[in-house]
């Protein structure tokens, strides 16, 4: 059984990525999921996803259909045209893979939507019905049993155990992998719940489903032997170049009582669909192998009228999405915290003491470390500002990173922080476009009282980033007689 189980797990989903975790701390559950996966695909491919590492960049427009509005109030779905970039991709972690490989399954397909003013709605889908299990923590004891189950293991082996106790990880393993005809003859689940708002505030749950105009099409077995290793690029590139790839945008509706909390339940068929529209791709993306480096799909990046559910798996991917960027740009494990300890720049932090007044520079992305996510080059609380109680505080934000979106909010103390962010710990202390972030080189500044006294992080907003380690502390100190800088050695955060 491990076998066979061992011939499609490749993935089972796109929540891959590179291991960043500091030496001797304990692991957040992404780190845990991420070290495994790193392990499961036999090491790094510097520059790419450790899943779905080879894919394909293509761009096109979305035009919504008649009634969507019913559903949602999203952008898209009342502009008659938006922009759309999308990526096509085997499941492997491996860059090579041959697309006609078991370990190609399940395939992906994410779409981005470009709406007006720089903002952006995301889908994340593969070729599976369903996910492997429905929790974070039973997808990392997934992992854990591959990984302790050798050659040699005993019966029932762990992953055994494990999948004689869940049978949708069961399912999974042993469904038959379909080789499609082409990219665009598959068809894509999204599996996780959302919420969809209309102008009335009317919710409804339901998942995406991401279907080929004109159904889905797959080669018998014979057929698929005999095709080359890297047939679904060429065939995609061929067919674009004659005509254009029309995929249908379908949101499966939930009834009472179907389950929004776990993705591996599937609905059952009889379930309304609902089509909100259908994307047109023309284009292969110029560049395809630095754009699709660049690229970070996320499936909480949403928009109005489109909500998060009671699925527990969107924020967690979200934030191992993040640590996956990460080692696309930075493929080598980050530095040990004493390396950064001598560059605290004095020219960050400026007082005075009379007006009790502080001026702080943070500055996202201003070095490599950790591919970028990082403040002023520090990374998981390595950097301490402190600030005495009551005084006025200006953080003058600036994001230096040249690919990724960045915002930075005053949180609670939390280690690592929430892949979401939420309402600050202190009035008034983030940025605009907490969610979405500021685009490279932008600034805002942040301005508050510094009360009441107690220690504080200073997080990226952006789903995932705090959580991939993003953040720095602020402690709020009644005993403080001036502002300082301090570098902090790095504890338990990951």
């Amino acid at each position: 059984m491990f076998v066979r189980w061992s011939v499609g797990v490749g993935l089972v989903c796109s929540l891959a990525c590179y291991p960043l975790a500091l030496q001797g701390q304990d692991k957040s559950l992404q780190q845990r999921i991420a070290d495994d996966f790193i392990a499961l695909a036999g090491g790094v491919h510097p520059g790419y996803r450790i899943a779905h590492a080879k894919g394909i960049v293509v761009t096109g427009t979305f035009a919504p259909s008649r009634g969507a509005t019913s559903l949602s109030r999203a952008p898209h779905l009342v502009t008659a045209s938006t922009p759309v970039i999308a990526r096509y991709s085997n499941g492997s972690g491996v860059p090579d893979v041959a697309d006609n490989s078991p370990y190609a399954v399940p395939r992906g397909l994410a779409l981005r939507f470009q709406l007006p003013n720089g903002t952006y709605t995301d889908i994340v889908a593969n070729s599976h019905n369903g996910f492997v299990v429905g929790t974070g923590e039973d997808f990392a004891a997934f992992l854990d049993a591959v990984l302790a189950t050798k050659p040699d293991s005993k019966h029932p082996s762990p992953i055994e155990a494990f999948l004689g106790t869940h049978p949708a990880a069961m399912k999974f393993v042993t469904d038959p992998a379909r080789v499609p005809v082409s990219f665009a003859t598959e068809v894509y689940y999204g599996n996780d719940a959302f919420i969809f708002v209309n102008a009335h505030n009317v919710e409804q749950p339901g998942r995406y489903r991401l279907v080929p105009v004109g159904g889905p099409n797959y080669l018998d077995s014979a057929a698929a032997a005999k095709v080359s290793p890297n047939y679904l690029f060429d065939e995609l590139t061929s067919r674009l170049a004659k005509e254009p790839v029309k995929v249908r945008v379908l949101v499966q509706l939930a009834n009472p009582g179907d389950p929004t909390s776990d993705a591996s339940v599937v609905w059952p068929d009889d379930r309304k669909l609902v089509e909100l529209g259908v994307v047109t791709l023309t284009t292969v993306a110029p560049d395809n192998a630095e754009v699709s480096r660049k690229l970070l799909f996320n499936p909480i990046f949403l928009s109005d009228g489109i909500q998060l559910s009671d699925d527990p798996l969107p924020p967690l991917r979200s934030a191992v999405y993040a640590l996956s960027v990460a080692n696309r740009r930075s493929p080598s494990p980050a530095a040990p915290a004493t390396a950064q300890q001598e560059n605290v720049d004095p020219t960050w932090l400026s007082f005075d003491t009379a007006a009790k007044t502080v001026r702080f520079q943070l500055i996202a992305g201003l070095t490599g470390l950790n591919g970028a996510l990082n403040f002023n080059g520090f990374r998981d609380g390595q950097l301490t500002l402190v600030v005495p109680v009551g005084w006025q505080t200006e953080i003058d934000f600036r994001n230096h990173d040249g690919v990724l979106p960045h915002s930075a909010e005053v949180i609670a103390p939390q280690t690592p922080p929430p892949a979401l962010p939420g309402d600050p710990a202190i009035p008034g202390a983030f940025t605009l476009k907490l969610a979405q972030g500021l685009p490279s080189e932008a600034t805002d500044d942040i301005r508050f009282a510094a009360q009441p006294a107690g220690d504080y992080l200073i997080a990226c907003g952006v789903p995932g980033h705090g959580a991939a380690g993003m953040w720095i502390r602020l402690r709020v100190s009644g005993t403080a007689k001036t502002p300082e800088l301090l570098p902090t050695p790095a504890v338990g955060s990951r």
